[in-house]
């Protein structure tokens, strides 16, 4: 299916948005019950004023090439579509989404551009829906403590905040009836600490308004598994006709940008095919052509240069510098002190942070590298203004995208020893959720594979290897790893794939081995699809549902042993080539040799 930008652009060109914010009031009305003349003309009053300032605050972005002033997000949003079941829904319109469902989670990457399709769509429910929409940004629920009934309460103050000073009983009256359209943005930037407890907020307040609609966006999660009343559909990469259209559209160097549409068309696109299908990335390549007139191979190199282009960048839309570094310190400097801030608070799970806190991280990376002269002030400012990498939102500040967080992380991570690497990353295996959908251990494995999966991996995947070739593969060894087991389906040749997943109890010896098969290139090939629709059609003729962890206990109730584990064999095959990786990175000792050539044999 094509994505209809056309009409987003006849949308906005028309100003179409504008003149729907003045007759609004008529389209949504009908979810207040015995509102009288007066009430209803203050009411309405209201109404258009909370739409014309979140529409103030969301029809306007900035982004890595628009950094000092925002721009119209219409002037250069391209329309991604999203996938579910199989089949491409375009999401020029919100209406398209909420014919599939009214609990929706849009799963992406980062730099797919969720969070820009999610201003859209809250744009485009105001043109096209009767519904009131709302936006929250989740990452504000870091700052604060989640209590019963967070998200309902954060929702009125929203309406209030910005211009709609609903009465209480007509506000739960709305959203019993299921007037609202509530886009819930960024899951997967909430701390640990809080996501588990925002994730049940979440629930309850869709199970007590279930006739309103909830659409959030995500990184991917394990978490979503037990999210059985929502639909999980993922953003599509952008095609070449898509990237080479938000390329013409960026206000840029007109002869750069031929060229790079060009080479986009001929190779660029093929080439760098995982960088190109972002927005983000492709934004960044185009900088980088710009100041290089290549793109690097390797992701890792990509973000490093990247860094580079934006610390010595013109001004996209100027014909001058106006780069001015108050900190006085040159690229790699800089970009030292910076990754140290990076590793520090990646590691605390903070993304977003006050004037406070960033201030503290500052000061921390101060100390540290206590050789450098600057001040915090100098510091914070050349960040915000001349670097650019944070972002201040507010009374807040976040990172221009995680993915900087992630990769400066990582590079920082590779300066530590071998024992404090391999102290951290493991414990960061038993505590983080996010391991897995983050791009840290990635971008860490493409500047140090050997290393990570010699100090990192091969001590946990030994843990495995031993209970395996204690067990064997049976339930027993199974049970000592997981849960139990989860009934999934997902679309496959034109039909729905019945399929079984594994629910994680040792998370750093489940996530370790992930991410060896992951980042080592392990093929994961096709499971047994007829032995697991065997063990499927048992569960559910029992009355196992979807999504439901079934412990090993209960499941042999249903299915003998060898049932289930043939169903399973594909964890078998991964115990498999864990076990190949780990024998090929066993820790090798130096003996005490006298000659460097004897040495550099064992190297």
């Amino acid at each position: 299916m094509d994505i209809n930008n056309t009409e987003i652009v006849t949308k906005v060109a028309t100003g179409l948005i504008e003149d729907a914010i003045k007759c609004s009031w008529e389209k949504v009305k009908k979810w207040f019950k015995d509102i009288d003349a007066k009430d209803s003309v203050r009411y309405g009053d209201a109404y258009e004023q909370y739409l014309d300032n979140t529409y103030r605050k969301y029809s306007k972005i900035k982004t890595i090439i628009y950094r000092r002033s925002p721009r119209n997000l219409y002037d250069f949003y391209e329309c991604i579509g999203v996938r579910y079941e199989g089949k491409t829904i375009d999401t020029s319109t919100i209406n398209n989404l909420l014919e599939i469902g009214k609990k929706i989670i849009i799963t992406g990457t980062g730099g797919t551009g969720k969070s820009i399709l999610f201003k859209h769509l809250y744009l485009d429910t105001i043109m096209s829906t009767g519904y009131i929409p709302v936006m929250i940004e989740l990452r504000s629920f870091n700052s604060f403590e989640i209590k019963s009934g967070a998200i309902e309460e954060t929702i009125y103050n929203t309406l209030v905040e910005n211009g709609f000073p609903l009465e209480r009983e007509y506000y739960e009256y709305s959203m019993r009836e299921g007037g609202y359209v509530i886009l819930l943005d960024g899951f997967d930037e909430l701390n640990r600490d809080k996501s588990t407890r925002l994730s049940s907020e979440i629930k309850s307040l869709s199970d007590k308004y279930r006739e309103n609609c909830y659409l959030i966006s995500s990184r991917p999660s394990e978490q979503f598994i037990g999210w059985n009343d929502f639909l999980e559909t993922e953003t599509k990469p952008l095609s070449k006709q898509q990237a080479i259209s938000l390329v013409d559209k960026i206000d840029f160097d007109e002869s750069v940008k031929a060229i790079f549409c060009k080479e986009l068309e001929n190779v660029l696109f093929d080439k760098y095919k995982s960088f190109s299908e972002n927005p983000l990335l492709l934004n960044i390549m185009l900088l980088t052509f710009n100041n290089n007139a290549a793109i690097p191979d390797k992701l890792n190199d990509f973000y490093d240069q990247a860094f580079a282009t934006l610390f010595n960048m013109h001004d996209a839309t100027k014909d001058a510098y106006v780069r001015d570094i108050r900190t006085q310190l040159g690229c790699d400097d800089f970009k030292l002190v910076f990754s140290y801030i990076c590793f520090k608070s990646y590691f605390y799970s903070e993304y977003e942070f006050t004037e406070m806190r960033m201030r503290e991280y500052i000061s921390m990376a101060k100390e540290k590298y206590s050789q450098f002269r600057f001040t915090v002030d100098e510091f914070l400012d050349d960040l915000v203004s001349s670097v650019c990498m944070i972002i201040k939102d507010g009374l807040h500040y976040h990172f221009a995208h995680r993915s900087f967080q992630e990769y400066f992380a990582a590079w920082y991570t590779c300066k530590l020893t071998d024992n404090i690497q391999s102290k951290l990353l493991s414990n960061w295996l038993k505590e983080s959720d996010t391991v897995i959908t983050d791009l840290y251990f990635n971008m860490l494995f493409n500047m140090q594979s050997e290393k990570v999966n010699k100090i990192v991996f091969a001590p946990i995947l030994g843990q495995i290897k031993k209970k395996y070739t204690d067990l064997g593969f049976t339930i027993v060894f199974l049970k000592s790893l997981f849960h139990g087991v989860i009934l999934k389906t997902y679309r496959h040749d034109g039909g729905m794939r019945k399929s079984l997943s594994l629910a994680i109890k040792d998370k750093q010896k489940c996530y370790t081995l992930k991410l060896t098969c992951i980042l080592n290139g392990y093929g994961f090939p096709p499971a047994n699809a007829e032995a697991e629709e065997k063990v499927f059609d048992s569960f559910k003729k029992n009355g196992i549902v979807m999504g439901e962890t079934v412990p090993f206990d209960t499941a042999l109730k249903y299915v003998s042993d060898n049932n289930l584990l043939e169903a399973l064999k594909w964890f078998d095959n991964q115990i498999a080539f864990i076990v190949s990786i780990l024998e090929r990175n066993k820790e090798s000792g130096i003996g005490q040799k006298k000659k460097v050539s004897s040495i550099l044999d064992e190297l």
